[in-house]
């Protein structure tokens, strides 16, 4: 009896057959001669792979995976095609997935200026994410602490950084970002140096604590939480949100007290700190915080979050346009003492 192979695999498994027979787990070149009869005979089939082949060789990585995948049902449906169904043993276990790797960004990317901590910093616009100059990052925000504090954040929260490619290093020359005589320079995503702002800028023994006695009486609270970095829950008293002082909740763990920006990147738990971790930025708040899932009326205290935020965008603008109006008033000064 021949064993049957669906049509949904069998063409798959056509498809991938080049690349997965270099894959570590593919499957073998026997599973692709099991065709039903109105498959393409076997001269046009390799001209089709062949064919196939070329135009998709750089999506090498990604079909080795899928295809991967795709073996292991394959091989149990042929293994069992000449079983009765009392004959069936138990199923066996799910392949692990396999990561689908991309190649490293290419070119020099875009140069742009980020502000981080208050503090202004170069970067580069790479893969959707921000790659920040190194050195200008520790030198401007992480200047209170020592190397070897900042070294073992490094190593607890698995962060790499990479290399300035020779073009990017003579963009940020020309910024004045770096010095003339720098031979080479890191870069950091800001992501991570979110990380490690918030492991050591934002610890809870650097938050300033609120007594309870300060708050007002009957100050409306409920409880939040965010899922970055692994998951933190505290306690949201809006009343004493202000753009100015932000600082309105409080983690249930450490009673240490943050503004929303902040608190999206504290964390207890390390079991992400192995987790590589792309395009996160703390000024989207908003996008992490949320009510807690046992919370009556969700949709209320949702809505105050969202009035906090639109609070903190109006006085971002306000305070945007203060400054531009201060930088026209000195330059109409500069302009007219000439």
């Amino acid at each position: 009896m021949t064993d049957y192979v669906p049509p949904l695999i069998s063409s798959v498994l056509k498809k991938y057959q080049t690349s997965a027979t270099k894959s570590l787990q593919g499957p073998a070149v026997a599973l692709i001669k099991k065709e039903i009869p109105s498959s393409p005979e076997p001269h046009e089939l390799h001209h089709h792979l062949h064919h196939h082949h070329h135009l998709h060789q750089h999506h090498h990585s990604h079909d080795a995976a899928t295809a991967a995948a795709t073996a292991a049902a394959t091989a149990a449906t042929a293994t069992n095609g000449d079983r009765s169904p009392t004959q069936y043993g138990a199923p066996l276990p799910p392949e692990l997935s396999q990561p689908i790797l991309s190649p490293p960004d290419s070119g020099c990317g875009d140069l742009y200026e980020t502000r981080l901590e208050g503090k202004t910093i170069g970067c580069f616009s790479l893969g959707g994410e921000m790659r920040l100059c190194l050195p200008q990052f520790l030198n401007n925000v992480l200047n209170d602490f020592t190397l070897e504090q900042i070294n073992r954040i490094f190593d607890d929260l698995g962060i790499y950084c990479s290399q300035c490619t020779p073009d990017q290093l003579v963009e940020f020359k020309a910024a004045k970002i770096l010095p003339s005589d720098v031979k080479a320079s890191g870069l950091i995503t800001r992501t991570d140096a979110e990380r490690l702002c918030a492991a050591l800028l934002h610890r809870s023994d650097r938050n300033s604590y609120v007594p309870v006695e300060s708050l007002a009486k009957g100050a409306l609270s409920f409880q939040v939480y965010h899922k970055c970095f692994g998951k933190c829950e505290g306690i949201c008293t809006p009343d004493m949100y202000s753009y100015q002082k932000p600082t309105c909740i409080q983690c249930l763990e450490c009673d240490g007290w943050f503004s929303p920006q902040k608190f999206v990147g504290h964390v207890h738990r390390k079991f992400e700190n192995r987790t590589c971790h792309w395009g996160f930025d703390s000024r989207n708040w908003h996008d992490y915080l949320h009510v807690a899932l046992d919370v009556e009326n969700r949709e209320k205290y949702q809505r105050i979050l969202d009035q906090l935020k639109e609070v903190e965008l109006k006085e971002m603008h306000k305070a945007q346009c203060e400054l531009d109006h201060k930088k026209r008033k000195v330059s109409d000064t500069l302009i007219s003492s000439i």
